[in-house]
């Protein structure tokens, strides 16, 4: 995928998370899946900018991704309730 389309995809994810939080009215529960789907969609995208295309060595890429990785999955267990 180019940068541009990248970019746009995670500037319409942030567009549809404010939406979300401030016009349509869900249940509790449901709004924060809802942002955690939207978290792990625009990590995800910002992970693909960084390693597609910021030239840094593939050790320091693999320790960024590991961290990443580690750090949303501790977020998302903490945005669900699972992690005290």
């Amino acid at each position: 995928m180019s940068f541009t389309y990248l970019l746009l995809a995670l500037i319409i994810v942030g567009i549809l998370g404010w939406l979300m939080n401030t016009h349509i009215p869900l249940a509790g529960r449901i709004k924060a899946i809802v942002n955690v789907v939207l978290a792990l969609t625009a990590v995800g995208i910002a992970l693909e900018i960084i390693n597609a295309y910021v030239p840094m060595a593939g050790i320091i890429k693999a320790i960024l991704n590991v961290v990443v990785v580690a750090e949303t999955c501790v977020g998302v267990l903490d945005a669900l309730g699972l992690w005290k």
